[in-house]
């Protein structure tokens, strides 16, 4: 590799702090398990992909089990919201991320597991999918988070 005035060696990005070279996108992928009242992993994986999202990463969850609760429209858990417990709820939370360009995809039988339309109860953009789009997930994805 050429190097400073045509000189073999090193060019000079070699001495650039590591920091300052630019970094490949990447993609992380979310596998949530907990739903939307029993637990803060929805937050946690929430926080997880806005942070990569606003880092220029793609970002893909697969709710599975009653994650696929937490994209479900309309919900409201009044007893909390004087304790700024769920000042807004998780189905926001996601559209946002959606909106930003996440996927996120809810397991088909979970879903009809939990009797839940589709049709009515996801926002646009939040896709049913089944086991192989996990399996696509971990495929695909650098970096798998569980939660």
């Amino acid at each position: 590799m050429p190097g400073r005035a045509g000189v073999d060696g090193p060019g000079p990005e070699s001495f650039l702090p590591r920091a300052a070279l630019p970094r490949p996108m990447s993609r992380l992928g979310v596998l949530l398990t907990g739903g939307p009242f029993d637990s803060q992993r929805w937050r946690t994986a929430y926080e997880l992909g806005r942070a990569a999202l606003d880092a220029g990463h793609e970002v893909s969850y697969f709710n599975y089990l009653d994650g696929a609760m937490v994209p479900v429209a309309d919900q409201h858990l009044p007893d909390c919201s004087d304790a700024s417990l769920y000042d807004e709820m998780p189905t926001e939370k996601f559209q946002e991320l959606v909106a930003d360009g996440a996927e996120v995809i809810c397991c088909g039988l979970c879903v009809d597991a939990r009797g839940i339309d589709p049709e009515t109860d996801y926002p646009d953009g939040v896709e049913v999918g089944l086991l192989p789009d996990l399996a696509d997930l971990l495929g695909t994805a650098d970096r798998v988070v569980s939660l």
